[in-house]
């Protein structure tokens, strides 16, 4: 049977983890994890047999994902793009992050998905700065960006998409100069993806691509400049794999890329002195000649999301006013 800690219907592997872990250490609990009591049943009502770890023998199998399997995660990227823009549409100052929750999980229901893949994360302003801030009860204010990392799930298999905008439909020069970094640093990271390269190749490449991007924008702040300089000697851009779970089993990091493999790919910057956190998040597939994108339809440039958010009022516009 598997040894390694059962996987929930909205967490990894990692996460669990972390939650058993928090459990055994606490003097007022001190539960196992129901993996680890089932270990020890078996050992106790059945001693004379051997028991033998699985998960070394399923891990690998689920790192690389069959034509079915990627099937599924590209609809459950789908699905999760296609809220992610109602959400947009739906995005104006005064609405509540928890408002987001309730467009983006409408549109996972309505294109038949019905369980969502981990807790949303939809953080105006400085509440993107916590990694996975998921209280999302705060109002949205004119001149922050949103944060929403969120997706579903499509016949046990997910996605993880995360996009950030304006809250007022527009950029300001500083924010627009960090998310076409961002976005840069995507487009970067995704056309030096393909089989026989590694990991810290691309890492690699795509760092010293930046590094001569960066040179060519205008910042109103240093510590804008700085936070995007810090950025690439960050190694976590290319996070990881997904699959049945969001943070799906497999070490990738030390291998050449093959077809079937899929990740997230997610460059990220942060400005400590303002708690600014701006990233993108994207989940892709190795094909035998480099990728394929599930969200690429979904908009990335700060002109793209104008543009959408000038478009047409969301889901949140069309309710009924609250008097008579």
């Amino acid at each position: 049977m598997p040894f390694g800690r059962q996987e929930g219907a909205t967490g990894s592997r990692d996460e669990m983890l972390r939650q058993i872990g928090e459990a055994a250490s606490d003097p007022w609990d001190g539960r196992p994890s129901r993996n680890g009591r089932m270990l020890t049943l078996l050992r106790e009502r059945f001693p004379t047999f051997e028991l033998k770890d699985l998960s070394p023998v399923l891990d690998p199998i689920r790192l690389i994902k069959s034509p079915r399997e990627i099937s599924l995660i590209r609809r459950a990227s789908q699905i999760a793009g296609l809220a992610l823009i109602e959400a947009m549409r739906s995005t104006r100052p005064g609405v509540y992050e928890y408002q987001l929750d309730a467009v983006a999980r409408y549109g996972y229901l309505l294109n038949g998905s019905t369980y969502k893949a981990y807790p949303a994360i939809i953080g105006g302003g400085t509440n993107a700065w916590f990694g996975h801030y998921h209280r999302n009860s705060s109002v949205l204010k004119d001149g922050d960006l949103v944060l929403l990392d969120y997706a579903p799930e499509c016949h046990y298999y997910v996605s993880d998409v995360t996009r950030h905008w304006p809250v007022n439909g527009k950029f300001n020069p500083d924010q627009r100069a960090l998310c076409n970094f961002v976005f840069a640093y995507r487009e970067a990271l995704m056309k030096r993806i393909k089989p026989g390269v590694t990991p810290e190749q691309v890492l690699a490449g795509a760092r010293d691509e930046m590094a001569a991007y960066l040179k060519t924008l205008t910042f109103t702040k240093e510590s804008y400049r700085k936070g995007a300089e810090n950025s690439l000697s960050f190694a976590g851009h290319l996070q990881h794999s997904v699959g049945m779970t969001v943070h799906d089993v497999g070490n990738y990091r030390r291998k050449e890329f093959v077809p079937g493999l899929v990740v997230s790919v997610d460059p990220m910057l942060w400005i400590p002195e303002e708690n600014l956190y701006v990233r993108m998040e994207d989940v892709v597939v190795v094909t035998a000649t480099g990728i394929e994108n599930f969200t690429d339809f979904l908009p990335g440039k700060p002109d793209e999301i104008e543009k959408l958010m000038r478009s047409e009022q969301g889901l949140l516009q069309l309710r009924a006013p609250t008097k008579p």
